[in-house]
């Protein structure tokens, strides 16, 4: 693929959307080509959407502007056709939020977008799946991540081959929860957006690799050090807190790895 392709490309996206020249030609060069294989690349790539996106991704306000005004009236249209148990306002910002947020060391969701359909398109089957989910009740207020760690019991056979692991597990179950959520607390803010991202939203690595902008390899060993780190702190907090016996700290700390491997193990089985 030429340089020149990706030059007169970019060079489209700058007319469709000359609003938004804060976004240097590096940043929306690797945009790019992180989301459109090569054979795509050509003038019929949605490359004005994809500035947008980055835009938004990277934060730029006239982005977000710009965004909103788009989408407004798909989102105004899914909340009269489905009418969640929000106001219309709300409805409008949850949308927003769940595109554009950036949460302390985390990235925003916005940068998912990869080019393949409309942005609109894509914006407004968000919309519909984040209102229904509101009707249904999944989904209504997201998990914490300490919850959402702890209910992978269901489904780890590990658990379900040792039941003394599951007698424990239940017998210090708020302990174990409160430990948890304080531990998480002394991880740095990217490590507990990128357990949060794998865990909570269940992104996988080819989008977290999108959303953070980094190789895959790179996402997968920060998550396994964050893993890590996580399970040592928590051996130790579970030590200080908890007045249990050996045996049942021992046991605690093999439930809370076999959580925590079982919550993980989607994202980086990948």
């Amino acid at each position: 693929m030429g340089r020149e392709v990706l030059a007169r490309l970019s060079g489209h996206a700058r007319k469709e959307r000359p609003e938004l020249g804060s976004v240097s030609e590096a940043e929306l060069e690797a945009f790019i080509l992180a989301r459109v294989p090569d054979e795509r690349l050509d003038d019929a790539a949605r490359v004005g959407d994809l500035l947008l996106a980055c835009a938004c991704a990277r934060g730029v306000r006239a982005g977000h502007d710009a965004l909103q005004a788009l989408s407004q009236p798909d989102i105004d249209r899914a909340h009269a056709r489905i009418h969640p148990p929000v106001t219309l306002h709300q409805a409008r910002e949850l949308v927003w939020r769940h595109l554009l947020h950036v949460p302390d060391g985390g990235a925003a969701r916005v940068a998912l977008y990869k080019g393949d359909t409309d942005l609109l398109a894509w914006v407004r089957s968000l919309a519909n799946r984040l209102l229904l989910g509101l009707v249904s009740g999944s989904k209504a207020a997201p998990a914490s991540l300490e919850d959402a760690i702890l209910q992978h019991s269901a489904g780890n056979a590990a658990l379900a081959d040792e039941p003394e692991l599951e007698r424990v597990k239940q017998t210090y179950l708020p302990g174990l929860r409160a430990t948890l959520g304080y531990t998480l607390t002394s991880l740095e803010a990217r490590e507990r957006a990128l357990l949060r991202d794998a865990i909570v939203e269940g992104h996988d690595l080819d989008a977290l690799s999108l959303m953070y902008a980094s190789p895959r390899a790179e996402i997968a060993a920060a998550i396994s050090a964050a893993r890590d780190k996580l399970a040592y702190r928590l051996k130790n907090r579970l030590a200080e807190r908890m007045k249990v016996s050996d045996r049942d700290h021992a046991s605690l700390v093999a439930c809370a790895e076999l959580e925590l491997d079982a919550a993980l193990s989607r994202t980086l089985d990948s």
